[in-house]
């Protein structure tokens, strides 16, 4: 039908478009009788002549004003709906466009329901809507309304949906973007929404691949993913599956990555082909990304055989520049990996993706220390599974699998530098990110070293190669060293926090340790004078050509104080330093924040001042000296009008705004406190709180003072918190997560109350960023147990209130407290009903946004909101579960146990309804409720009586749809946080990885096996090139035995276990594949779990451990109160939770 009006000869279309412009005026009288004023309308649209075209116009625009006055009663029409139809039929036959656009939009208002959709389409208008979609594409008002008309067939019926509209919708689908078409988007969108509702008859008209089509089509990341997901969503249930040829038309997204002569338009010019080839890569980048970021992408990309993976990384091996480059932006982009800039230079490359390195949301006008700190320091979280752990632990086996590291090492040896470079940062990212995240039974992917170390070493490879080869190998050596130290704070307000938490004792030598002093110097006066003397501060006025290093030396220089040095030159040296220092002086003060020596003068002004508040009687003089001009600096450039506001005196961009690090280096000390009283600061600051246009003052000064003592600073947190302006109040909030991050002393005896007034702000934003706070803090159990002493109400602030609420379960106080108002019964009864189906939904929207472009709507908005960027690497922490907090209580598992809460949860496992969405959704949110009540050895009993684990491994090996395998994984891993879990799992054959998350390099205690000796006197010597991590994780299995692995971290022990091998083949099948296990691929499929909890494990015999055993053992002295003291690796021991 659509190319028929396609092939329409022009003239014919020119008059069709012909126009009346202007619409006649016709009154309705809405007090007649509805019946009079339908037959005045119909008749006047009905007749063939007599009547102008505006006022046609006019009777079908009056018609809907009287449905909507009357509403859809058919008795008062007068008459029935197929004469109101055939009448308006007779408007999408007019030669104006007008009135065939109000004849659409009449048709939409009058179908309300099926029975009228079915009289409207046994009268055939649905040829007529398609004649009105295929028309001239200058006719957007009438294409617009089919368009929408068609959205509500989709809407009322879409099993209803006619195939003479389907065929016209993907014929601008298909070809719309060659002829410029502006509707062709809006075509494809409605393609993807009639493909989810009734994908049959998308598909027999050929509609599914105008969707893969589109997708090369586009460059935009929202709509890409919005086109490929209509794909996977088709792919996920057995009843859509049929429709989607998963060898063909899925990996269509690959063609321009594995055709290098692939051209997506034959007619597209050579001149252009570079550009357009640029393009095509991108749009296939999107899609293979968005593919990986679902359960029926992975599973269908990384099937057994000549899967899509494996044509992507046996790519890597074929030496095409262009299309290597993009195959590697788009791993970087799977594994949530920050792209390195395009350079030669490996360091350069490497500080490009240095998570410390500066962001512009770290500035002073932006997010300051509150946004860096919650990059730079680590989640509280001790017991609760980050779920993209799990995620990326399942798509880095497949691919580790799939021979992606020795790709990239064929890439690192036979590619120009930059992207050698490239391919080095990104084997040393993945090989860091299995140590942390893959079982010591994965850990075959270190094979790849040797490889490398044998091409560096061996003179039978060409020259160039060998020098690449080795290259990389100095270049991961340093990556590892880089690795080993971890994030470190790029601001010094940052680093001046996590300074000043530590001991009292330790704060003089900080600063210390941090600059190391190139002079070595006897503790001698003669010395010192010849410092003082090389200094240049004596006699040079220029300040920035002292030597600032020797003057942080002279600073530090033990036992030397004002009070011992009675020499005038000393007085003098700090005369100068003090007048270089003062604000009134306008030298330090007026230095840009970019200058050179920035931050070494800021550190040697905080040495300063603390050499000074050492130094007794003279030393206060001159620091009572400095600090009045601070306070006067601050009183007098902080005026009350705007315009004479701080930030247009130079602190947003001059060094004038690290004077309140000095005046935090003071409030550290009890000393400083009394003195910053005496000058009037804190007066000063309280009096700035409730001003407005200081809210970069305020920042400042909420980020620099010490709160570990009680006493005025907290005063005017309190008062900042609570009376400055909504932007200052939020900031004060984030910083509190600072402080609990940076782990501030006593911060559960102060803290707490202040994010709970918190909870009671006006603005919502400031009361839920302090319940995400408190949720966070809840991980430590001193701030649970003060939450619980304040007793706060949570109830006004939604389902994140409750969850906070529930978290009072956990321990027998909260449990005592919620017990004795009847809370925990009803919460039973409710989540029963409710809260479990809710449960799913909030931990499925959490993975979307964490996964995809989806951002949640605000404010009860049901728009969905998308983002051009996704996050980067953003956790997933697991949402508090009623079951999950019960179960850590022997009395909370009696009430699930008496309420018969794990049988009816199982028969729901057992018995699934997979062929409706709410069936689906019943049996997610029972695997959820399972896995919760299995994440302590208390439920896990319970699950072992009901015996329902079988039922779940099941599920994740053999069930049809997909998404309800990936559950099960991450149930499983739920399971595994305790080590009876672990044992439990370890009977099915799945192995699980068992040190904390913030372990980055954990030793891995073999067991005493000869085949484990044998194989491991076998290995390379050359596998120690990354120390801890490399040499103690090499592979002691073979290809042919494979083993199923169950990632499982635990915060406290630090302890890798492997599974014994299994010798038959393994019947786990999550791929739809037999062969897929055989090939050792994706056998860890399940969640990896934090902090591990056990109120029953079982003692073995300590002489049952081996040496290396001993060894961790006695390495290892951080456990906690409730861990236990034997390690047993026979046993696959780790400690209770």
């Amino acid at each position: 039908m659509a190319a028929s009006f396609r092939g329409r000869p022009i003239r014919s279309l020119r008059m069709r478009g012909r126009n009346d412009s202007g619409e006649e005026n016709v009154p309705l009288d809405l007090t007649r009788e509805p019946s009079d004023n339908f037959r005045e309308i119909l008749q006047n649209v009905a007749k063939p002549h007599g009547v102008s075209n505006m006022r046609k116009l006019g009777h079908l625009n009056n018609l809907i004003k009287l449905l909507c006055s009357i509403g859809h009663r058919e008795e008062k029409f007068g008459f029935t709906y197929e004469e109101i139809i055939i009448c308006l039929r007779l408007a999408l036959l007019n030669e104006a466009k007008e009135v065939r656009a109000a004849g659409l939009r009449a048709l939409r208002y009058l179908i309300r329901d099926t029975s009228v959709l079915q009289k409207v389409l046994r009268l055939q208008v649905d040829y007529l809507i398609s004649r009105c979609i295929d028309i001239q594409q200058s006719n957007e008002g009438e294409r617009t309304q089919a368009l929408r008309l068609v959205r509500k067939i989709i809407t009322v019926n879409a099993m209803l949906f006619p195939t003479s509209i389907a065929n016209s919708l993907i014929a601008v689908g298909t070809d719309g973007l060659q002829e410029r078409d502006r509707m062709v988007r809006a075509a494809i969108a409605i393609i993807c929404e009639l493909a989810l509702k009734n994908p049959e008859v998308v598909a027999k008209r050929g509609g599914l691949s105008t969707i893969l089509k589109s997708v090369i089509d586009c460059q935009l990341s929202r709509i890409n993913e919005a086109l490929i997901t209509t794909i996977l969503h088709l792919l996920n249930h057995p009843r859509t599956r049929q429709y989607v040829r998963t060898d063909v038309e899925l990996e269509q997204i690959l063609a321009p990555f594995t055709d290098f002569h692939y051209r997506h338009n034959a007619d597209t010019a050579e001149g252009q082909l570079k550009e357009d080839r640029e393009a095509r890569f991108l749009s296939s980048r999107m899609a293979i990304v968005a593919a990986f970021r679902s359960w029926s992408g992975i599973i269908n990309l990384c099937k057994a055989g000549n899967s899509g993976i494996q044509s992507l990384i046996g790519l890597l091996c074929i030496p095409n520049m262009e299309v290597r480059k993009g195959l590697l932006e788009v791993l970087y982009e799977i594994f949530r990996l920050p792209l390195p800039i395009a350079t030669q230079d490996f360091t350069e490359a490497l500080l490009s993706v240095d998570p410390s390195r500066f962001q512009d949301s770290w500035r002073l006008s932006d997010g300051f220390v509150a946004a860096e700190a919650k990059v730079i320091l680590p989640h509280r979280a001790r017991s609760r599974p980050d779920l993209m752990d799990n995620y990326l632990a399942l798509v880095l086996s497949a691919f580790i699998t799939s021979g992606l590291l020795e790709g990239l090492v064929e890439v690192v040896t036979s590619s120009d530098d930059q992207l050698a470079v490239r391919a080095t940062i990104l084997l040393g990212e993945l090989l860091h990110m299995a140590n942390t995240i893959l079982p010591h039974s994965h850990s075959h992917h270190l094979h790849c070293l040797p490889t490398l170390i044998n091409m560096a070493a061996s003179f039978d490879i060409p020259q160039e190669k060998r020098l690449r080869a080795s290259a990389a190998v100095n270049h991961l050596k340093r990556f590892h060293e880089k690795k080993k130290r971890g994030s470190k704070p790029y601001s010094l307000y940052l680093d001046h926090i996590i300074r000043k938490s530590v001991s009292s004792h330790n704060r003089r030598d900080s600063h210390s340790r941090a600059h190391r002093d190139i002079y070595v110097i006897k503790d001698t006066e003669d010395a010192l004078m010849m410092n003082l003397r090389d200094s240049h501060i004596l006699n040079h006025k220029q300040n920035l050509d002292w030597n600032w290093l020797l003057i942080a030396t002279i600073l530090k220089w033990p036992n030397v104080n004002l009070r011992n040095n009675k020499d005038e030159q000393m007085h003098k040296f700090v005369r100068r330093l003090l007048y270089f220092y003062k604000p009134s002086s306008k030298l330090y003060a007026a230095l840009e924040l970019d200058h050179p020596k920035a931050r070494q003068l800021t550190v040697v002004g905080c040495q300063f001042v603390e050499f000074l508040m050492e130094s007794d009687e003279d030393g206060q003089g001159y620091l009572e000296d400095l600090v009045r001009d601070m306070v006067s600096w601050l009183s007098s450039s902080s005026g009350l009008k705007p315009e004479r506001c701080l930030q247009s005196n130079g602190l947003l961009t001059t060094l004038s705004q690290h004077y309140f690090l000095f005046l935090g280096t003071l409030s550290a000390h009890p000393h400083g406190v009394k003195l910053l009283e005496k000058c009037g600061l804190f007066q000063c600051l309280l009096n700035l709180c409730s001003v407005k246009n200081q809210d970069a003052v305020l920042k400042l000064a909420v980020s620099t003072l010490d709160y570990s003592r009680d006493g005025l600073a907290r005063v005017i947190l309190s008062k900042i918190l609570t009376a400055a302006t909504d932007t200052c109040r939020l900031y004060a909030t984030k910083h509190l997560r600072v402080l609990l991050r940076a782990g501030v002393e006593f911060f559960s005896s102060w803290g707490m109350e202040l994010l709970v007034t918190q909870l009671h702000d006006h603005s919502k934003a400031v009361s839920m960023e302090a319940l995400d706070i408190l949720d966070e803090a809840c991980e430590d159990k001193a701030n649970l147990h003060a939450l619980i002493q304040l007793k706060p109400a949570l109830s006004h602030l939604g389902d994140k209130g409750l969850l906070l609420l529930l978290r009072f379960l956990s321990i027998p106080k909260g449990f005592s407290y919620l017990n004795e108002r009847g809370y925990v019964s009803k919460q039973l009864d409710k989540w029963q009903k409710e809260y479990n189906l809710k449960y799913v939904d909030l931990i499925e929207e959490q993975l979307n946004e964490a996964l995809t472009t989806y951002r949640k709507p605000v404010d009860g908005d049901n728009y969905v909101r998308r983002s051009n960027q996704r996050l980067q690497r953003p956790n997933v922490y697991l949402p508090v579960h009623l079951y999950g907090q019960l179960v850590h209580d022997k009395t909370g598992c009696h009430l699930l146990e008496a309420q018969s809460v794990v049988p009816d949860l199982s028969y729901t496992v057992r018995s699934p309804m997979l062929d409706t969405w709410e069936g689906i959704k019943q049996l997610k949110a029972a695997l959820w409720a399972l896995g919760n009540i299995g994440s302590s050895n208390w439920g896990l009993n319970l699950l072992q009586e009901e015996n329902v684990i079988p039922d779940i491994l099941a599920l994740a090996q053999h069930c049809e749809v997909l998404s309800v395998r990936g559950t099960c994984v991450y149930v499983l891993g739920v399971i595994s946080k305790t080590k009876q879990g672990c044992e439990v799992l370890k009977q099915y054959g799945w192995d699980a990885v068992r040190h904390s998350r913030r372990t980055l390099w954990p030793v891995t205690p073999e067991e005493v096996d000869t085949q484990l000796t044998s194989e491991l006197s076998s290995v390379p010597s050359t596998l120690s090139l990354n120390s801890e991590s490399t040499s103690s994780r090499h592979n002691s299995e073979s290809e042919s035995q494979p083993s199923k692995d169950v990632l499982d971290q635990s915060d406290e022990p630090s302890l890798y276990l492997r599974a014994k091998p299994v010798k038959d083949r393994s019947p786990f099948t999550i791929l739809a594949s037999s062969r897929f296990v055989r090939n050792r691929f994706l056998n860890s499929l399940s969640l990896p779990s934090k902090k591990l909890r056990s109120t029953s494990d079982p003692k073995t015999p300590s002489g049952s451990r081996t040496p290396t055993e001993l060894k961790t053992g006695g390495m290892r002295r951080n456990r906690t109160v409730t861990e236990p003291s034997v390690y047993c690796t026979s046993q696959g021991d780790c400690p209770p939770h």
